[in-house]
């Protein structure tokens, strides 16, 4: 994932102050190398950690405003919204290598499945799935077949392939992402009610 930030001289209660009234939120890079402030849009910042569902997830940061650009590998460690207004007030982040472990809430990517085209309805009981494993073998998504899945058919955690050197967090119970559900079209059921009473007559 990939977000932007700016970077920011001021610290403490007074300069947190002008960036709310801008409308922007202060955050913080924890590196090996030392700490960098950062501020962004407090809107943005917002939906960009709704996009994280909760989970920690490695993002590409990039940093404005210095006198060269700047790009961190970055988890989110921690943030704060306002008790009124529900507004965010700061975001903590924690730099990270491509050999650093962690563990990481990684989307799943359902593939088509044919018998949608008969009514059924895929639902997601899972988005997403808590992997650990380095950063640089952590997938950006996981693919999920569910070509030839039928009606009433689930797929859970542990039935689907993951890359070499990273391993889902099931925590001892095999947990299911989706199901096929739903019933077959009174259209499907009529076409095919010949052929197989035409099959039956043969036999």
């Amino acid at each position: 994932m990939n977000f932007t930030v700016q970077q920011r001289e001021g610290s403490g209660k007074g300069a947190n102050r002008k960036l709310r009234a801008m409308g922007l939120c202060s955050g913080v890079i924890y590196g090996k190398s030392g700490v960098t402030l950062v501020q962004m849009r407090a809107d943005q910042g917002a939906r960009f950690l709704d996009q994280l569902h909760g989970g920690v997830q490695h993002i590409d940061l990039a940093i404005e405003g210095g006198k060269k650009a700047l790009s961190k590998q970055v988890i989110v460690r921690d943030f704060q919204y306002t008790k009124v207004g529900n507004r965010l007030l700061h975001v903590d982040f924690m730099e990270i290598t491509p050999e650093t472990k962690l563990r990481a809430e990684v989307p799943i990517r359902p593939s088509d499945c044919d018998a949608l085209k008969m009514g059924a309805v895929v639902q997601v009981v899972r988005h997403s799935v808590p992997v650990t494993g380095k950063v640089k073998d952590i997938p950006d998504h996981l693919d999920v077949d569910i070509t030839n899945l039928t009606f009433g058919e689930s797929v859970h955690v542990l039935d689907i392939p993951y890359p070499e050197g990273v391993k889902p967090v099931v925590a001892g119970r095999n947990f299911t992402l989706l199901t096929i559900a739903g019933k077959a079209r009174a259209a499907e059921v009529e076409e095919t009610a010949p052929e197989a009473e035409a099959a039956a007559t043969e036999a």
